[in-house]
């Protein structure tokens, strides 16, 4: 059947797939985010701590400079000296983060003295800075001045950009202006330590058009920490020589200035604004990230919106096959998942993805579907709500859906009045007091019983259209005074009129009241959806359920079967099923179960078997009429056996009889003297009191058997089982010259019953030493192997004869 109601389709759900590409490539474009990204890469760098490089420190020029040597600008002639004092401890390099732009004019010579200790030294970077000329204007270079610039081994240029927060998180590698290409200070210094870091920029290199501000290899810096990780010393101790001797031996040694307004002071991730880092420092860090090989690369722009479309995507996949409350908490997984993929790939791949476009697209997909699905779920409630409306109801709590005639003859055939009566439209139907010398009196009862004493009536009024009614007069009187009180319950619980409920409640919210109006379609089916839900058919037996009035309103297919009607058996009433004689056994139960509410067991012969019937109330709840229900169980084969059993006991008393016979006959000869007590008479009685023994001991084990059950069950040492079994049957066993072979165990303790367990093992001796030959031996073993117990007994004998 065709649904009628909007239905998801597949282009809808593309078309959600494309909106939310589309937003979160809007955002990786835009870099709306990043603000968001900047904040959670901060979080990423303070839980994953980058290492420091052992080599490197610096000399600060700090307060206690100043206020030592003096105010800013130093002579150069001192920055001299400096750099002699460190060629004499062999330092592996020196980075002077001072710019020297221009001569000296007042001490001209110094800036010889300055570029020949530079020059001696061989290993000194001096640093470049690159500004525009004006706002928004051409950016230029600005280099040291020549002499320096002859005489350092390279330069490298200190520009720093701040991100959006005002922040500095990293820097570029290599700039400058169209062919000068710079490196950055660090990544100077890293290539005179490392070769291969060289060889690699050399690769990278590439030819741009004049004037052209070019920027590449930007990284970000994990830093080891905040303002003060790397060793520090001050620019005047080490002028006087007042730190340790080897302190700058093999090292290398960054010279810049600490002091506040002197130079950079840069906010970063790790010292913020209140405790900001000095250029020098920053320097140190990015040196040390890239000499570590520890410095972040950010994920490239293709793989940026590959990687986060990628996540967009799960979802969109995921969600359809989902139940709708594992939604919200899957959605809030992955967006566990994504930030934990961004930081495993900073943490192992020193490798930056910004997570938050993935994570806000996440977040968009789980509103957009389940605003999608709901917009599916209100048309299919409905129209699931206009079809069940179409449904037929069955019910059979309605005893009002019966006609007047239906009720009179179903009560009649229920409760057997002494007398009754039926008019309809005031013509007598059926009058069964006239024939008692009675009649019934009509009395207008306004649709409800009417109770004086052993009477009992009934005005009914049905409307057949808008002007047509029929009207119907019942009248009983009953005959057991005893039980007026339950009939006249069951008269008055039974339902009459069919009352609908016109006042339903309604919900602001739309889908609350789709509910509503859907369960209220679905209470009227309710009872057959039940019977469905109860599975009715897949159990063994025949099922029939009836209204308050014994009217069949269900049966499973074994009914049927078992009744061998080709049509349902709804609607016929339960007296009408059976034969006379049959109903006979079964009405009193019926009436007692749907009157008085007892529930009772019955046994009838049904196509020749034994059928054992439950007559139970059928109560859906508590406001409803209580019904009935019959459970037909096939009880043949256990009546066969239990025949089976008694044929077994018959024979048993037959061959325990027997022998007490002979022992009277022999007692009855010795008390009238006709034969003397011998020793051969007395082993005759013995013989045969002995046998009747047996047979009782027999019959009584096999008894206790057949009642014996889990529950009865309880823990003993078989160990100890056997050896009593044992000791009863020594004596047989001695007689025979035979010897019973039994290790000594441990206990083996099992659960079951130690008395039956016993006979058993005697059984199994006893045919043992009776079938084996003398001076032969019997082996007992007993053996565990995981939960299972294993008892052996061997003989040596010639065993028993197969016939």
């Amino acid at each position: 059947m065709a649904n009628n109601f909007d239905e998801p389709r597949p282009y809808e759900q593309y078309l959600l797939t494309i909106a939310l590409i589309l937003i979160s490539g809007f955002l990786v474009y835009t870099q709306a985010a990043k603000r968001l990204d900047l904040l959670a890469y901060d979080l990423a760098i303070n839980f994953n701590k980058a290492p420091v490089e052992e080599n490197t420190v610096i000399i600060a020029i700090d307060e206690k400079s100043l206020n030592s040597i003096g105010q800013w600008p130093w002579r150069r002639a001192l920055h001299a000296q400096l750099i002699d004092k460190l060629s004499v401890q062999n330092t592996a390099l020196i980075a002077l983060d001072i710019l020297f732009s221009e001569r000296s004019r007042t001490h001209p010579d110094d800036d010889e003295m300055l570029a020949k200790a530079i020059k001696n030294n061989g290993n000194v970077l001096l640093p470049l800075h690159l500004q525009p000329l004006t706002q928004d204007g051409t950016l230029v270079e600005i280099l040291p001045i020549p002499s320096l610039v002859d005489a350092a081994r390279a330069l490298g240029h200190v520009h720093v950009d701040l991100d959006q927060d005002g922040l500095a998180r990293g820097l570029y590698l290599n700039t400058g202006v169209g062919n000068a290409y710079w490196p950055s200070l660090s990544m100077a210094m890293a290539s005179e330590i490392n070769p291969m870091i060289q060889y690699l920029r050399k690769l990278e290199s590439q030819n741009s058009a004049p004037y052209m501000s070019v920027n590449t290899q930007y990284r970000l810096i994990p830093f080891t920490g905040p303002s003060g990780t790397f060793p520090t010393y001050s620019y005047v101790d080490v002028m006087l020589d007042q730190v340790p001797e080897d302190a700058f031996r093999d090292k290398i040694v960054l010279i810049g200035a600490t002091a506040p307004g002197l130079g950079d002071i840069i906010p970063t991730p790790v010292s913020q604004v209140t405790n900001p880092m000095s250029g020098v420092e920053l320097h140190a860090n990015a040196f040390s990230a890239l000499i570590t090989k520890t410095a972040v690369r950010p994920v490239d722009t293709v793989w940026a919106y590959l990687l986060t479309f990628a996540f967009i995507l799960i979802p969109i996949l995921v969600f359809p096959r989902l139940k709708p409350t594992y939604v919200m908490p899957f959605s809030v997984l992955l967006v566990t998942v994504v930030v934990f993929f961004s930081y495993a790939l900073l943490a192992l791949d020193e490798t930056w993805f910004p997570p938050i476009n993935s994570v806000i697209g996440i977040l968009l997909a789980y509103p957009l579907w389940s605003w999608q699905r709901m917009r599916h779920l209100n048309g299919f409630l409905n129209n699931e709500l206009e079809k069940l409306q179409n449904e037929p109801a069955i019910s059979f709590r309605d005893t009002s859906q019966h006609n007047a005639e239906i009720l009179f003859y179903s009560m009649k055939a229920l409760l057997k009045p002494k007398e009754y009566i039926l008019i309809k439209n005031k013509t007598d139907i059926i009058d069964h007091s006239k024939q008692q010398g009675h009649e019934f009196e009509v009395i207008e009862t306004n649709q409800t019983w009417l109770h004086k004493g052993g009477l009992s009536l009934l005005n009914i009024r049905k409307q057949l259209d808008k002007n047509t009614y029929e009207e119907f007069f019942i009248g009983f009187r009953w005959n057991e005074q005893g039980k007026l009180h339950e009939i006249h319950n069951y008269l008055n619980k039974l339902q009459l009129e069919n009352n609908t409920i016109t006042n339903k409640k309604h919900y602001y919210e739309k889908i609350a009241n789709r509910i509503s109006q859907v369960r209220d379609a679905i209470s009227s089916m309710q009872d057959m959806r039940t019977f469905i839900s109860k599975g009715f058919e897949e159990i063994p037996n025949a099922v029939i359920v009836t209204d308050p009035l014994g009217v069949i309103v269900f049966s499973n297919s074994h009914a049927e079967s078992w009744f061998k009607k080709n049509q349902s058996l709804e609607g016929y009433s339960i007296h009408n099923l059976f034969e006379a004689k049959v109903f006979n056994h079964l009405s009193d139960k019926i009436t007692a179960v749907l009157v008085e509410g007892i529930k009772s067991n019955i046994e009838i012969q049904l196509n020749h078997r034994d059928i054992l019937v439950h007559c139970s109330p059928f109560l859906v709840d508590d406001t409803s009429d209580s019904g009935l229900m019959l459970t037909f169980s096939d009880i043949t084969e256990i009546r066969e056996q239990q025949r089976e059993k008694n044929q077994l006991i018959d024979f048993l008393s037959h061959d325990v009889r027997s022998p007490l016979v002979s022992q009277l006959a022999m007692l009855d000869s010795i008390a009238q003297g006709n034969e003397p007590l011998s020793k051969e008479l007395i082993t005759k009685l013995a013989s045969h009191a002995t046998r009747s023994l047996n047979l009782s001991d027999q019959f009584l084990q096999i008894t206790r058997a057949e009642q014996t059950t889990e529950q009865n069950f309880y823990e003993f040492d078989i160990v100890n089982a056997v050896e009593n079994s044992i000791d009863s049957l020594s004596a047989q066993a001695n007689s025979k010259q035979i010897n019973i072979h039994f290790d000594d165990f441990e206990p083996v303790w099992i659960k079951g019953n130690a008395e039956l367990m016993e006979r058993a093992i005697i059984n199994l001796l006893s045919n043992a030493i009776k079938y084996s030959p003398e001076d032969t031996q019997i082996t007992i073993k007993v053996s565990s192997e995981s939960n299972t117990l294993h008892l052996n007994i061997i003989d040596q004998g010639y065993g028993i004869k197969p016939n």
